[in-house]
């Protein structure tokens, strides 16, 4: 179960990498601004924030509606969007604004779900290593963007519509062949007439301190933003190309995968919430090590941080959340936590790119840095304050 759940990591992350991070090039290619592409990402995130606790409520109150049956959906669209794409090339810049951000609203909501896949299965007594199989998803983020980079150097940004084709099509067939059952799983923990926990008022009440964290996160995912949604600007104002955009990104791909596959022996060190609270600090680092970095190999040495950041991070939140939630949330919280990247995407996607066009890279790199510091305090002081 494992080696299938670890190819549906290595294809979603392909795909969320290809939608999210090389638009840029595809998009500048077709005229766009460093503004209207950060409109155009905030958008898709904000639309997404919208929908998916609306579909993980459905998920977790809906004996007849599987995790595993909305993912297929989603991708179902997103190879649509892929071919319209194809079809448009990129000498239509509305149309290729449009579709770029039906194809990384697809990808945001689908991530909460991804997660969901496999903590479901865990909950159930399934044997499913999650931080090895997340390790293979950073192994096919670092693959996407060597190739990607490679690829658009070669033929430009239009091979990005045709990737988001053929990704989605082949993340179908993955979760297709997944042996996911819910109705094994949850059915029979939840309490009968729970049905008003479903608010965001309820949650709320009954999670206060996860709520403080969240907007830590935010803050935290928004410095994040401001690098990686930026990446391609911050490579060319350092003298570099996109393909030393693909080799900056590869390298931040296969280096997090360290922490990933070792994360089940560090929870025998410590728990979750350890781990998910020093991640924040290494984030700050990344952003003052990018402002810092004069050259691209200073940039390509950056990368060493991002074990200890995202790499960390994106374990052991999804661990942290599966721990302190109570069985009938667990969907709704992994919801609430991947909800912080994509608000965090909308404010850095707007901010970033008004602050590229106004007052250049070294300032939004500051903004980076005050902002992963603001979220890491705030986490730290919180997480302690939780259940579990």
């Amino acid at each position: 179960m494992t080696v299938l759940y670890s190819i549906i990591q290595f294809i979603f992350w392909f795909s969320y990498g290809t939608a999210v991070n090389f638009s840029s090039v595809y998009l500048l290619q077709c005229g766009l601004t460093n503004t209207m592409i950060g409109m155009i990402s905030s958008v898709a995130c904000a639309l997404s924030i919208v929908l998916q606790p609306v579909l993980a409520t459905y998920a977790d109150r809906n004996k007849n509606i599987s995790i595993k049956s909305i993912l297929l959906v989603l991708y179902g669209v997103s190879a649509i969007f892929g071919i319209l794409l194809v079809l448009s090339g990129d000498s239509h810049a509305p149309a290729g604004g449009l579709l770029i951000g039906c194809a990384i609203l697809i990808v945001q909501i689908a991530l909460p779900f991804a997660n969901a896949l496999a903590t479901e299965m865990i909950n159930a007594g399934k044997k499913l290593n999650f931080s090895v199989a997340r390790g293979i998803g950073s192994l096919g983020y670092a693959v996407m963007s060597f190739s990607n980079g490679k690829l658009s150097a070669a033929f430009g940004g239009e091979i990005v519509p045709m990737v988001i084709l053929v990704t989605a099509v082949l993340e179908m067939s993955a979760i297709a062949m997944f042996p996911f059952e819910k109705g094994n799983i949850r059915r029979q923990e939840e309490k009968p007439g729970d049905t008003d926990d479903s608010s965001f008022r309820s949650f709320l009440r009954k999670y206060p301190a996860f709520i403080v964290i969240l907007a830590g996160c935010v803050l935290i995912f928004t410095s994040h933003v401001y690098i990686n949604n930026f990446v391609f600007q911050i490579v060319t104002y350092k003298g570099g190309t996109s393909e030393h955009m693909g080799i900056v990104m590869g390298l931040a791909g296969i280096l997090e995968i360290s922490s990933m596959f070792l994360f089940s022996r560090l929870l025998r060190w410590k728990d979750s919430s350890f781990w998910f609270r020093i991640s924040g600090i290494f984030f700050t680092l990344k952003a003052l090590g990018t402002l810092l970095a004069g050259t691209m190999g200073a940039l390509y040495a950056v990368q060493l941080i991002q074990p200890f950041g995202w790499g960390l991070m994106i374990v052991s939140s999804v661990y942290f959340v599966n721990d302190i939630m109570e069985s009938e949330d667990k969907i709704k919280g992994q919801a609430y936590m991947t909800m912080t990247l994509s608000t965090g995407t909308i404010i850095g996607s707007l901010s970033g790119g008004w602050l590229i066009d106004h007052i250049g890279i070294p300032g939004m790199l500051i903004a980076a840095v005050l902002c992963g510091a603001a979220g890491t305090i705030i986490v730290n002081l919180m997480t302690g304050r939780c259940p579990g």
